[in-house]
């Protein structure tokens, strides 16, 4: 739980409030690396290891649009995920 954020990884749920967000599986997947160290900022490449796995040959582009997704998604939340310059992302309550 982060704020009004809840994840069930169990059900594989996420709500805001109450109201459920549908999220695909690398979505959820992503969202559950950053919330498990809320305030750290992880690299891309730290997120395309542990979301994507090691032997993933797509660039990190890919975080980005899922971060994205996420983003537009979890709007109307008080959890941000912002981007650290330089670095990659964190999440922030």
């Amino acid at each position: 739980v982060c704020g009004e954020l809840t994840v069930d990884v169990a059900k594989h749920t996420v709500t805001v409030g109450t109201a459920n967000v549908q999220l695909t599986y690398k979505e959820f997947s992503l969202l559950v690396r950053l919330m498990e160290s809320a305030g750290r900022a992880f690299t891309r490449e730290q997120l395309l290891e542990t979301v994507w796995g090691y032997d993933y040959e797509g660039g990190t582009r890919t975080v980005d649009v899922h971060v994205a997704q996420l983003r537009s998604k979890l709007e109307k939340s008080s959890v941000t995920i912002e981007t650290v310059t330089g670095i990659g992302y964190k999440l922030v309550v």
